[in-house]
């Protein structure tokens, strides 16, 4: 009977665990569709390296109204795939996801010789030449 428990036991952790693997699974594939959307993920990394802009260079501020408007558009795409808004502002709030486009963006100003966080005449360069190019991360920040 000692050995019947012992499997009953064993079976019952395997399959728990089991479970929990694929909860796991589930939750980072519930975002899979939105991180592999080129508009979704092209804007909010925009955002991401616009708000970096913003908080180092203090002579760029962001354009509120274009701010708003653009991430309303991403929002409303998102939930076009067939996502809720909770589950767009949980995708947009995971410390996960939000610290994967911050690296994505750390590339993307190392790529333009800005090798600190808080190199602040980079980030100004680098937010003058978007705004010049007129580019997505440009028409949502200007010059002061």
């Amino acid at each position: 009977m000692k050995t019947y428990a012992k499997v009953m036991a064993f079976s019952l952790l395997v399959m728990a665990t089991g479970l929990f693997t694929a909860a796991g699974s589930a939750q980072a594939d519930q975002y899979e569709a939105l991180r592999n959307d080129a508009r979704l993920h092209n804007g909010l990394l925009a955002i991401t390296i616009g708000r970096h802009i913003e908080r180092t260079c203090p002579t760029i501020e962001r354009r509120n109204l274009a701010a708003n408007t653009f991430l309303l558009g991403l929002a409303s795409h998102a939930m076009g795939l067939g996502y809720s808004r909770a589950q767009v502002t949980d995708y947009v709030e995971d410390d996960d996801e939000q610290e994967r486009y911050i690296e994505i963006a750390r590339q993307y100003f190392a790529e333009r010789g800005v090798m600190s966080d808080e190199d602040a005449e980079g980030a100004c360069r680098v937010g003058r030449d978007e705004i010049s190019a007129g580019s997505p991360i440009g028409r949502l920040l200007r010059g002061s």
